[in-house]
């Protein structure tokens, strides 16, 4: 692996040091107090890995990053500097019930491999890791090596991605070039479904059923178009577009005193617009990104009272019920729907977003309530063949997943081997990966 520069030399005790001085200059001198890691890194190949250095105060100085083990690296990077640890706990818990401790030495690998494989192919990593890797150790031989995989047997997803199914043919421009790197990122991800799906399709072969059948054809007669269905004015159209960018730019940043000042704003459009159920989500939203899941949640319940017509209102707070796991709530705040059509039957079209977060809530309900994985086939099926790219939301990405490693357990439960050997057994590695 590649080594980092030395560090420079530090200022004099008396000399003010700015937090991203201080990363680069003392962050190493404190002894490492935790690492963690999402549950589902090997099935998902996305590491969220957060390394936490103690204080003799007792606080924390910590840096998050996102992973792709595909070939994209360090997709997104984060630090916090002297941070009280209670605030370092709620970031954790805002992350999701999924992050578990992991050893270092794991979390080095693969954040120092996923950067190096990736720079192989000209994929930088995010502008935020030149300071945020000051956070690891140095990539020395004092750190032990492990052998990990990167990309699909040593070739990025991403150039999978270009070479089988992004071309229409010979003469015409590939379509790959119009793809941002999140969506790279995701056509990468669903690379790695793939296997996991056919292998469970042999092992437990799937006969077409009525249920099936009928969440397709309610699909199909759908209006999906973001197109809003009603205009509103012209300035209040403005005043929510510009309070979208800014809570994307906090979710990027994290940045905490933005976010207040970010909320204190949201209450005077409230006043000025009280009609606006869009300004309940963002307001939601904000808690979350502070990590005051608690508040987050109460915000999008007091949304579903205020605005019970507000359907995206109320699939975000059955979505955030499900992660609290109190799935036959979630199920209620949907009315027991398995069909959109059903739950809001005055509707013409819906904004693919409705679409496709309720079928997410749907496939958790029907995972985690009702222990029904073959309830969950046609929804799962529906957001994967989308050209809309449904994966950019949470809580999609996070549906999906839950069904792939409901199948994972079918199978290494049945096989009792893990799955790259059962898909290496069954032959059902497919063929643009396998003939590499």
């Amino acid at each position: 692996m590649a080594k980092n520069k030395k560090r420079k030399s530090t200022p004099s005790k008396n000399q003010a040091i700015s937090p991203k001085k201080y990363l680069q200059t003392k962050a190493r001198q404190l002894p490492i107090y935790a690492c963690y890691i999402n549950k589902e890194w090997e099935t998902s190949k996305l590491a969220q890995i957060f390394i936490a250095r103690r204080h003799k105060n007792g606080n924390v100085t910590f840096a998050g990053y996102l992973t792709d083990l595909l070939g994209l690296g360090v997709k997104d990077a984060m630090y916090n500097y002297n941070l009280p640890l209670s605030e370092f706990e709620e970031l954790l818990d805002s992350a999701g019930e999924n992050m578990v401790e992991c050893d270092y030495v794991l979390a080095h690998n693969l954040i120092y491999g996923a950067v190096e494989f990736a720079l192989d192919y000209d994929v930088i990593p995010h502008k935020d890791w030149e300071i945020a890797r000051y956070v690891l150790e140095e990539d020395t031989e004092d750190i032990p090596l492990m052998e990990l995989e990167f990309g699909v047997n040593g070739v990025p997803a991403f150039v999978l991605a270009k070479n089988e199914e992004f071309f229409r043919d010979e003469d015409d421009e590939p379509e790959y070039g119009d793809l941002s790197e999140g969506e790279m990122m995701r056509e990468a991800q669903k690379l790695v479904y793939a296997p996991i799906d056919l292998a469970y399709e042999k092992t437990f072969p799937i006969t077409a059923d009525d249920h099936s059948q009928r969440i397709k054809d309610a699909h199909r007669q759908l209006t999906i178009t973001e197109e809003p269905e009603h205009q509103m004015p012209e300035e209040e159209a403005d005043a929510l577009e510009a309070l979208y960018y800014e809570l994307y730019e906090l979710q990027k940043s994290g940045d905490k005193p933005g976010i207040k000042k970010f909320r204190d704003q949201i209450s005077d459009k409230i006043k000025q617009y009280p009609k606006q159920p869009i300004l309940l989500n963002y307001l939601a939203n904000s808690y979350f990104l502070a990590g005051d899941v608690a508040e987050g949640a109460k915000q999008f319940e007091q949304c579903v009272r205020d605005f019970p017509d507000y359907l995206l209102g109320r699939l975000f707070y059955a979505f955030q019920l499900t992660q609290n796991k109190q799935y036959a709530k979630a199920w209620e705040v949907i009315e027991g729907k398995s069909e959109l059509q059903e739950l809001v039957p005055n509707r013409k079209s819906f904004h693919p977003q409705e679409v496709y977060v309720f079928y997410a809530v749907v496939i958790l309900c029907a995972l985690f309530y009702e222990n029904n994985l073959e309830k969950t086939f046609p929804y799962y099926e529906l957001i994967l063949a989308s050209d809309v790219d449904p994966l950019r939301w949470v809580s999609v990405g996070r549906a999906v997943f839950e069904v792939s490693q409901a199948k994972v357990n079918a199978l290494e439960s049945k096989y009792n081997k893990a799955i790259v050997e059962i898909v290496d057994e069954l032959g059902v590695m497919p063929e643009a990966i396998r003939d590499l």
